[in-house]
């Protein structure tokens, strides 16, 4: 019931009532009048306060609803842009107004920072390093909220479950599914508020339960008061820059530290990879945690195309001898085999293999997603 609420609330927020008379249907362009896809058109009231948002299609186009008659203005996203604010307008009751919005915000230049000493909580001073990249992360993120909230796409998706031995000489069990021509999910079940009160794992006699740092928690202002963003190396790669995220010290529930990847020269977010933390001494071995993919669309709307989650498990097993048990050199007797305890692994995830409007293949994956190696999230100060 509460996810029910909280999914009610946030239509609410982004699509505006349908009861509303009132309503604006306009268009992004460029300066040089060309349109903008993917632009994400946020309507503030007279106080500055977010009353809609919602998604430029293909062409540019967005329509948003209000319940009042007043004074309005918009405020745009766009991808390595910094944000348009246009001038006030009024709309009168029952008035649906047309408008063309003008990009006027200046291009955002992500510069490689040498980082040699912890930086500040990035929520917390909107001039340290990692602020502009939270910004553009931020943008994916309610990109692809608005994608899955607003755009009448359905998806084809291929799941898959993967069990490695602890003695890692046998292949990896894999077993694969479908789910064909469904709307596009969220990957956590539960309200952004309960992972607060709860945190991130609910043990049960049945099986534990992890849970996911999607777009709705990373935008949702109860993460921001729980966990705090800093500027990572990127170490090798200068074509990225990583943004580390972890909770307050004063946390103590189960919870999860990771890194948001994005893409210097586009600004694009391409991933989330995350570890969880503050659990009990025997649930961190072997290092429990997952990753999401993140994927721009053709025109403009964004998705999370791949999702994993690696879970650790003890387990016994025979370790072979370096020499035969029966006979060993010179016919003397060989080494026993011993019982070893080691570390296995569950991946449970999948990845979206087709995005549909209608009859119509928006995208496609290139190839069928699989469990692959995952990437160790470090410690973040």
């Amino acid at each position: 019931m509460d996810r029910m609420r909280y999914f009610v609330l946030a239509v609410a927020l982004l699509m505006s009532t349908r009861a509303a008379a009132q309503a604006v249907r306009g268009r992004v362009v460029s300066p040089d009048s060309v349109p903008v896809p993917g632009a994400i058109v946020t309507l503030l009231d007279s106080a500055g306060t977010p009353i809609a948002r919602a998604l430029a299609d293909d062409s540019g186009r967005f329509n948003v609803r209000m319940a009042t008659a007043g004074r309005y203005a918009f405020q745009v996203l766009r991808l390595g842009f910094r944000p348009t604010v246009t001038a006030p307008f009024r709309v009168d009751t029952g008035a649906v107004s047309a408008r063309t919005v003008v990009l006027t915000g200046a291009p955002v230049t992500l510069r490689a920072v040498a980082v040699t000493a912890p930086q500040q909580c990035v929520g917390s001073d909107s001039a340290a390093a990692g602020f502009a990249v939270w910004e553009e992360a931020r943008k994916a993120l309610l990109a692809s909220q608005l994608t899955r909230l607003t755009r009448p796409y359905t998806m084809d998706v291929e799941l898959f479950e993967s069990r490695q031995s602890a003695d890692r000489l046998r292949q990896p069990v894999v077993r694969y599914g479908e789910l064909p021509n469904t709307r596009l999910p969220t990957l956590t079940p539960v309200t952004p508020e309960q992972l607060v009160s709860d945190g991130y794992l609910v043990r049960n006699p049945a099986g534990d339960r992890y849970f996911a740092p999607d777009e709705d928690v990373l935008l949702s202002e109860s993460f921001a008061a729980t966990h705090c963003l800093r500027l990572l190396s990127a170490g090798d790669s200068a074509d990225v820059l990583r943004l580390g995220f972890a909770p307050t010290p004063d946390r103590r529930q189960p919870d999860v530290r990771g890194i948001l990847t994005v893409d210097r020269a586009t600004s694009e977010l391409r991933r989330l990879d995350f570890a969880y933390v503050n659990l009990r001494p025997e649930e961190l071995v072997g290092d429990p945690g997952g990753e999401i993919v993140f994927r721009r669309l053709p025109e403009g709307s964004w998705i999370i195309e791949y999702w994993a989650l690696v879970l650790p498990f003890m387990e016994d097993y025979v370790q072979t001898p370096a020499i035969p048990a029966t006979v060993g050199r010179g016919g003397s007797p060989g080494r026993p085999a011993v019982i070893v305890r080691g570390i296995g692994y569950k991946t449970k995830g999948g990845g979206v293999s087709r995005i549909r409007s209608g009859e119509e293949i928006v995208w496609a994956a290139e190839k069928s997603p699989e469990p692959h190696a995952r990437t160790q999230v470090p410690s973040i100060p």
